[in-house]
C-alpha cells in the first residue's frame, strides 16, 4: 500500500472511535477534541464572513447618511502644515493625516478658520477640501468604499482568528492537564513495578 493511501487509514484508526486497546481515555478526548476543531474553524468561515458583510453594509449605509447631510468646500491653508496631531474630534481620528495646519473657509457670506489636520509637507496658500456638518461644524471625511471593505474584512479576519486561537488554547490546557495525569499514572505504575512483591503500595 502506498503512503499516500495509508495515510488517510492511520488517521481513521487515531479518531476517537478506534477500538484499539492500546488507546487511553485521554487519547479519545484529544482526539475528538481536534476533530470538534477542525468543524469549529470550518464553521466559523461563513460566520466570519457573515459578520463582515453586515459590517460593509452597515458603514455603506453610514457613508450614504453623511454623503446626503454633509457638503465639502474648498479651504485654503493660512500656514505650512505641522507634525502632530490636530486635537481631539472626528477630524483627529483621520490616520492618514499626520501633520496639521489652520485653514480659511467661506460659508453663508462668513469667513471661518479652524485648525485641521492636512498631509505632510503641505504649504500655505494650498487648496484643501473640508466637509462640514448639517450645521457648518468641522467633521471627517466620509469614509470610501475601499476604506469600508477594508474595515469589514478586518473584522472578519479578526473573528475568526480571535476563535480559532482561543480553540487552539483550549486544546493545548486539555492537552497539558491530561498529559501530566498521563505522567502521574505512568510513574505511579512504575514505582509498583519497582517494588518487591508483598511491599506496600500506599
Amino acid at each position: 500500500m502506498s503512503e499516500t493511501c495509508a495515510a488517510p487509514i492511520r488517521l481513521w484508526r487515531l479518531g476517537p472511535w478506534s477500538r484499539n486497546p492500546l488507546m487511553r481515555g485521554c487519547d479519545r478526548l484529544q482526539s475528538a477534541l481536534v476533530l470538534v476543531g477542525v468543524v469549529f474553524v470550518l464553521l466559523m468561515i461563513p460566520l466570519a464572513a457573515a459578520v463582515g458583510t453586515e459590517t460593509y453594509s452597515r458603514l455603506d449605509n453610514q457613508t450614504q447618511v453623511e454623503l446626503a447631510t454633509h457638503h465639502s468646500t474648498p479651504a485654503t491653508l493660512m500656514e505650512d502644515s505641522r507634525a502632530g496631531s490636530a486635537g481631539e474630534g472626528a477630524l483627529a481620528a483621520s490616520p492618514q493625516y499626520q501633520s496639521h495646519a489652520k485653514v480659511q473657509w467661506s460659508a453663508n457670506g462668513q469667513m471661518h478658520t479652524a485648525d485641521v489636520p492636512t498631509a505632510a509637507g503641505a504649504k500655505a496658500g494650498q487648496t484643501v477640501t473640508v466637509w462640514l456638518g448639517p450645521n457648518g461644524d468641522l467633521v471627517a471625511a466620509p469614509e470610501t468604499g475601499s476604506q469600508n471593505a477594508a474595515t469589514a474584512v478586518s473584522v472578519a479576519c479578526g473573528i475568526w482568528v480571535a476563535s480559532t486561537g482561543g480553540y487552539c488554547v483550549l486544546f493545548l490546557i486539555v492537552h497539558w492537564i491530561a498529559s501530566r495525569r498521563q505522567q502521574a499514572r505512568l510513574t505511579r505504575e512504575w514505582n509498583e513495578l519497582d517494588r518487591p512483591p508483598g511491599w506496600h503500595v500506599s
